[in-house]
Protein backbone atom coordinates (compact mmCIF):
# COMPACT_ATOMS: atom_id res chain seq x y z
CA UNK A 1 0.00 0.00 0.00
CA UNK A 2 3.21 2.60 0.67
CA UNK A 3 3.91 1.89 -2.57
CA UNK A 4 0.76 2.88 -4.48
CA UNK A 5 0.31 5.71 -1.89
CA UNK A 6 3.75 7.52 -2.86
CA UNK A 7 3.29 6.63 -6.64
CA UNK A 8 -0.21 8.89 -6.67
CA UNK A 9 2.06 11.64 -4.01
CA UNK A 10 4.42 11.77 -6.71
CA UNK A 11 2.53 12.81 -9.21
CA UNK A 12 0.64 15.20 -7.25
CA UNK A 13 3.72 16.97 -5.97
CA UNK A 14 5.60 17.21 -9.09
CA UNK A 15 2.16 18.37 -10.84
CA UNK A 16 1.97 21.01 -7.78
CA UNK A 17 6.05 21.71 -8.20
CA UNK A 18 5.79 22.50 -12.36
CA UNK A 19 5.08 25.86 -13.58
CA UNK A 20 3.04 26.33 -17.02
CA UNK A 21 5.06 26.33 -19.83
CA UNK A 22 8.11 25.44 -18.17
CA UNK A 23 9.04 28.00 -15.77
CA UNK A 24 11.43 28.15 -13.08
CA UNK A 25 11.13 25.38 -10.28
CA UNK A 26 9.49 23.19 -12.23
CA UNK A 27 9.66 19.02 -11.38
CA UNK A 28 9.76 16.44 -14.12
CA UNK A 29 7.75 13.41 -13.95
CA UNK A 30 8.70 10.24 -14.40
CA UNK A 31 7.05 7.67 -17.13
CA UNK A 32 4.62 6.19 -14.38
CA UNK A 33 3.08 9.78 -14.34
CA UNK A 34 2.63 10.41 -17.81
CA UNK A 35 -0.35 9.22 -20.10
CA UNK A 36 -2.03 8.60 -23.46
CA UNK A 37 -3.53 10.62 -25.96
CA UNK A 38 -4.10 8.90 -28.86
CA UNK A 39 -5.22 10.45 -32.04
CA UNK A 40 -5.62 9.58 -35.53
CA UNK A 41 -3.14 11.54 -38.27
CA UNK A 42 -5.22 13.30 -40.55
CA UNK A 43 -3.07 12.95 -43.78
CA UNK A 44 -2.03 9.10 -43.67
CA UNK A 45 -4.98 7.54 -41.45
CA UNK A 46 -2.60 6.06 -39.36
CA UNK A 47 -3.71 5.74 -35.70
CA UNK A 48 -0.94 7.06 -33.07
CA UNK A 49 -0.11 7.28 -29.66
CA UNK A 50 1.46 10.90 -27.70
CA UNK A 51 2.76 10.50 -24.36
CA UNK A 52 1.94 13.80 -22.61
CA UNK A 53 3.49 13.75 -18.62
CA UNK A 54 1.98 16.64 -16.75
CA UNK A 55 4.82 17.23 -14.53
CA UNK A 56 7.08 18.01 -17.77
CA UNK A 57 7.63 21.42 -18.91
CA UNK A 58 6.35 22.30 -22.08
CA UNK A 59 8.34 21.60 -24.88
CA UNK A 60 10.98 19.02 -25.81
CA UNK A 61 9.74 17.00 -28.27
CA UNK A 62 7.31 14.40 -28.42
CA UNK A 63 7.23 13.15 -24.51
CA UNK A 64 6.29 16.74 -23.33
CA UNK A 65 3.50 18.80 -21.56
CA UNK A 66 3.12 21.39 -18.66
CA UNK A 67 0.90 21.64 -16.07
CA UNK A 68 -0.13 23.50 -12.79
CA UNK A 69 -2.27 22.19 -9.95
CA UNK A 70 -3.48 24.13 -6.55
CA UNK A 71 -4.74 22.22 -3.49
CA UNK A 72 -7.97 24.00 -1.89
CA UNK A 73 -9.76 23.66 2.04
CA UNK A 74 -13.28 25.84 2.75
CA UNK A 75 -12.46 27.53 -0.40
CA UNK A 76 -8.97 28.96 0.50
CA UNK A 77 -5.90 28.16 -0.73
CA UNK A 78 -3.49 25.30 0.70
CA UNK A 79 -0.11 23.89 0.05
CA UNK A 80 -0.07 20.55 -2.21
CA UNK A 81 2.43 18.59 0.14
CA UNK A 82 3.34 19.97 3.72
CA UNK A 83 6.50 18.53 5.85
CA UNK A 84 6.59 15.71 2.99
CA UNK A 85 2.78 14.88 3.10
CA UNK A 86 0.09 14.98 0.32
CA UNK A 87 -2.61 16.99 0.37
CA UNK A 88 -5.75 14.32 0.73
CA UNK A 89 -8.76 16.21 -1.42
CA UNK A 90 -11.04 13.05 -0.07
CA UNK A 91 -10.01 13.71 3.88
CA UNK A 92 -9.17 17.65 3.69
CA UNK A 93 -6.07 16.80 5.39
CA UNK A 94 -2.17 16.21 4.76
CA UNK A 95 -1.82 12.50 5.36
CA UNK A 96 1.18 10.87 6.73
CA UNK A 97 0.96 6.77 6.82
CA UNK A 98 0.97 5.38 10.34
CA UNK A 99 4.75 3.44 11.63
CA UNK A 100 3.85 0.49 12.74
CA UNK A 101 0.15 0.19 11.62
CA UNK A 102 -2.55 -0.39 13.88
CA UNK A 103 -5.13 -3.75 13.23
CA UNK A 104 -7.08 -2.67 10.17
CA UNK A 105 -11.07 -2.04 10.33
CA UNK A 106 -13.38 -4.78 10.97
CA UNK A 107 -14.11 -6.49 7.52
CA UNK A 108 -10.73 -5.05 6.08
CA UNK A 109 -7.38 -7.38 5.25
CA UNK A 110 -4.17 -5.75 5.84
CA UNK A 111 -3.53 -6.02 1.91
CA UNK A 112 -6.64 -3.37 1.48
CA UNK A 113 -5.41 -0.39 2.63
CA UNK A 114 -3.17 1.60 5.54
CA UNK A 115 -3.62 4.12 8.61
CA UNK A 116 -3.13 7.73 8.00
CA UNK A 117 -2.62 10.75 10.39
CA UNK A 118 -4.74 13.32 9.32
CA UNK A 119 -3.69 16.84 9.78
CA UNK A 120 -5.86 19.62 8.65
CA UNK A 121 -4.53 23.12 8.20
CA UNK A 122 -4.16 25.24 11.26
CA UNK A 123 -6.46 26.63 13.30
CA UNK A 124 -6.65 22.95 14.21
CA UNK A 125 -3.74 21.87 16.90
CA UNK A 126 -3.64 18.24 17.29
CA UNK A 127 -4.39 16.29 20.60
CA UNK A 128 -1.65 14.35 22.55
CA UNK A 129 -1.26 11.47 21.40
CA UNK A 130 -1.14 12.69 17.42
CA UNK A 131 -4.06 13.54 15.12
CA UNK A 132 -7.04 11.33 13.92
CA UNK A 133 -5.99 8.29 11.76
CA UNK A 134 -8.06 7.47 8.90
CA UNK A 135 -8.13 3.95 6.90
CA UNK A 136 -7.20 4.82 3.32
CA UNK A 137 -7.81 1.68 0.47
CA UNK A 138 -6.28 1.74 -3.13
CA UNK A 139 -5.87 4.93 -5.58
CA UNK A 140 -9.35 3.31 -7.00
CA UNK A 141 -11.22 3.62 -4.38
CA UNK A 142 -11.23 6.25 -1.28
CA UNK A 143 -7.41 7.96 -2.97
CA UNK A 144 -8.08 9.87 -5.87
CA UNK A 145 -5.72 12.05 -7.51
CA UNK A 146 -7.76 14.42 -9.20
CA UNK A 147 -4.97 15.33 -11.73
CA UNK A 148 -4.63 11.36 -12.53
CA UNK A 149 -8.22 11.96 -13.55
CA UNK A 150 -8.11 14.76 -15.14
CA UNK A 151 -5.52 13.00 -17.32
CA UNK A 152 -8.35 10.45 -17.78
CA UNK A 153 -11.21 13.03 -19.14
CA UNK A 154 -7.93 14.29 -22.16
CA UNK A 155 -7.18 10.70 -22.97
CA UNK A 156 -11.06 10.18 -23.76
CA UNK A 157 -11.08 13.54 -25.68
CA UNK A 158 -9.83 11.57 -28.73
CA UNK A 159 -7.54 14.65 -29.82
CA UNK A 160 -6.53 14.95 -33.08
CA UNK A 161 -3.80 16.90 -35.19
CA UNK A 162 -5.17 19.40 -37.26
CA UNK A 163 -5.98 19.19 -41.11
CA UNK A 164 -3.75 21.39 -42.91
CA UNK A 165 -5.71 23.66 -45.40
CA UNK A 166 -2.91 25.74 -47.40
CA UNK A 167 -2.75 27.26 -50.85
CA UNK A 168 -0.81 26.27 -52.70
CA UNK A 169 -2.19 23.04 -52.41
CA UNK A 170 -0.13 19.57 -50.95
CA UNK A 171 0.25 16.62 -53.97
CA UNK A 172 2.50 15.99 -56.87
CA UNK A 173 0.36 17.62 -59.31
CA UNK A 174 0.09 20.86 -57.28
CA UNK A 175 2.92 23.49 -57.41
CA UNK A 176 2.97 27.19 -56.43
CA UNK A 177 4.81 29.98 -57.35
CA UNK A 178 8.13 32.11 -56.11
CA UNK A 179 6.90 35.23 -54.65
CA UNK A 180 3.08 34.11 -54.32
CA UNK A 181 0.56 34.50 -51.24
CA UNK A 182 0.30 31.11 -49.07
CA UNK A 183 -2.36 31.20 -46.87
CA UNK A 184 -2.91 28.48 -44.18
CA UNK A 185 -5.84 27.40 -42.19
CA UNK A 186 -7.40 24.98 -39.77
CA UNK A 187 -8.62 22.66 -42.67
CA UNK A 188 -10.67 20.34 -40.06
CA UNK A 189 -11.98 22.79 -36.85
CA UNK A 190 -14.06 20.66 -34.59
CA UNK A 191 -13.66 20.19 -30.99
CA UNK A 192 -11.45 17.56 -30.65
CA UNK A 193 -9.42 19.50 -33.61
CA UNK A 194 -9.20 22.83 -32.02
CA UNK A 195 -11.60 22.78 -29.41
CA UNK A 196 -13.13 23.85 -26.93
CA UNK A 197 -13.35 20.64 -25.61
CA UNK A 198 -14.92 19.35 -22.08
CA UNK A 199 -15.02 15.94 -20.67
CA UNK A 200 -15.19 14.53 -17.23
CA UNK A 201 -13.97 11.64 -15.59
CA UNK A 202 -14.66 10.18 -11.68
CA UNK A 203 -13.68 7.57 -9.04
CA UNK A 204 -15.03 7.22 -5.37
CA UNK A 205 -17.36 10.01 -5.41
CA UNK A 206 -14.84 12.74 -7.06
CA UNK A 207 -15.31 14.36 -10.15
CA UNK A 208 -12.77 16.45 -12.51
CA UNK A 209 -13.83 18.65 -15.54
CA UNK A 210 -11.46 19.29 -18.30
CA UNK A 211 -11.83 22.32 -20.94
CA UNK A 212 -9.24 21.90 -23.46
CA UNK A 213 -8.56 24.58 -26.45
CA UNK A 214 -6.19 25.35 -29.41
CA UNK A 215 -3.72 28.34 -27.92
CA UNK A 216 -2.27 28.35 -30.95
CA UNK A 217 -0.66 27.21 -34.46
CA UNK A 218 2.38 27.64 -34.74
CA UNK A 219 3.60 26.94 -38.98
CA UNK A 220 7.25 25.11 -40.09
CA UNK A 221 7.15 26.19 -43.53
CA UNK A 222 10.14 24.16 -44.13
CA UNK A 223 12.17 26.67 -46.25
CA UNK A 224 14.19 28.17 -42.90
CA UNK A 225 12.35 31.40 -42.47
CA UNK A 226 10.89 32.14 -38.65
CA UNK A 227 7.60 29.79 -37.83
CA UNK A 228 4.91 31.74 -37.91
CA UNK A 229 2.06 31.65 -35.62
CA UNK A 230 -1.57 31.82 -36.34
CA UNK A 231 -4.93 31.12 -34.63
CA UNK A 232 -7.43 29.24 -37.04
CA UNK A 233 -6.49 30.70 -40.02
CA UNK A 234 -8.68 32.01 -42.99
CA UNK A 235 -9.42 29.64 -45.92
CA UNK A 236 -8.72 30.53 -49.14
CA UNK A 237 -11.58 30.94 -51.88
CA UNK A 238 -10.85 32.08 -55.85
CA UNK A 239 -12.59 35.14 -55.28
CA UNK A 240 -9.38 36.16 -53.02
CA UNK A 241 -7.22 35.80 -55.91
CA UNK A 242 -3.33 36.53 -55.20
CA UNK A 243 -4.28 38.69 -52.05
CA UNK A 244 -2.16 37.85 -48.83
CA UNK A 245 -4.23 35.97 -46.01
CA UNK A 246 -5.67 38.49 -43.56
CA UNK A 247 -4.67 36.14 -40.70
CA UNK A 248 -1.88 33.81 -41.82
CA UNK A 249 -0.24 33.80 -44.52
CA UNK A 250 3.41 33.64 -46.22
CA UNK A 251 5.60 33.71 -49.43
CA UNK A 252 8.55 31.54 -50.85
CA UNK A 253 11.34 33.06 -52.29
CA UNK A 254 12.91 30.04 -53.50
CA UNK A 255 11.93 27.25 -55.39
CA UNK A 256 11.25 23.32 -53.15
CA UNK A 257 13.52 21.82 -56.32
CA UNK A 258 16.50 21.12 -53.65
CA UNK A 259 14.33 19.71 -51.29
CA UNK A 260 13.63 15.94 -50.22
CA UNK A 261 11.03 14.72 -53.20
CA UNK A 262 11.28 18.50 -54.09
CA UNK A 263 9.03 20.02 -51.58
CA UNK A 264 8.84 22.23 -48.53
CA UNK A 265 7.84 20.07 -45.65
CA UNK A 266 5.25 22.20 -44.66
CA UNK A 267 4.56 21.21 -40.25
CA UNK A 268 1.67 22.71 -38.32
CA UNK A 269 1.68 21.75 -34.51
CA UNK A 270 -1.33 22.95 -32.50
CA UNK A 271 -0.69 24.20 -28.82
CA UNK A 272 -3.17 22.78 -26.52
CA UNK A 273 -4.37 24.17 -23.21
CA UNK A 274 -6.35 21.95 -20.95
CA UNK A 275 -7.95 23.92 -17.77
CA UNK A 276 -9.76 21.63 -15.25
CA UNK A 277 -11.04 21.48 -11.75
CA UNK A 278 -12.73 19.29 -8.97
CA UNK A 279 -11.75 17.30 -6.61
CA UNK A 280 -10.87 20.40 -4.41
CA UNK A 281 -8.06 20.84 -6.84
CA UNK A 282 -7.87 23.13 -9.85
CA UNK A 283 -4.80 22.95 -12.59
CA UNK A 284 -3.90 23.17 -16.21
CA UNK A 285 -2.24 20.89 -18.42
CA UNK A 286 0.10 21.92 -21.91
CA UNK A 287 0.88 19.50 -25.01
CA UNK A 288 1.20 19.68 -28.77
CA UNK A 289 0.10 17.69 -31.95
CA UNK A 290 1.86 18.19 -35.16
CA UNK A 291 0.92 17.56 -39.07
CA UNK A 292 2.71 17.68 -41.80
CA UNK A 293 1.92 18.45 -45.52
CA UNK A 294 5.01 18.62 -48.78
CA UNK A 295 4.20 21.93 -50.15
CA UNK A 296 5.86 21.84 -54.06
CA UNK A 297 7.34 26.03 -55.04
CA UNK A 298 8.51 26.47 -58.75
CA UNK A 299 9.42 29.40 -61.03
CA UNK A 300 6.32 31.19 -63.76
CA UNK A 301 8.96 30.54 -66.46
CA UNK A 302 9.91 26.99 -65.55
CA UNK A 303 5.82 25.97 -65.80
CA UNK A 304 5.58 27.78 -68.79
CA UNK A 305 8.27 25.87 -71.13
Amino acid sequence: MLSRLATIAAVALALAATSVAGNAGAAHAGEDDCYKVTYKDPKTGEIKIKIVCPGTPGGGGENAGGGTVKCFYLGNEVPCENQGAPWSAAHNCWVTRVDPQDPPPEGKADEDGDWYFCSPPPPYIAPTGGPPKVWIEGPATEWVNPGELAARAVASMDLEPIGIGIVPEAGQDRMGLIGLPVWMWVGNPAPNTFGPITRSASAAGVTVTATASVARVVWDMGDGSDPITCGAGTPYADRYGKSDSPTCGHRYQRTSADQPDGAYQVTATSYWIVEWAGGGMTGQMEFDLSSVAAIRVGEAQVLTQ
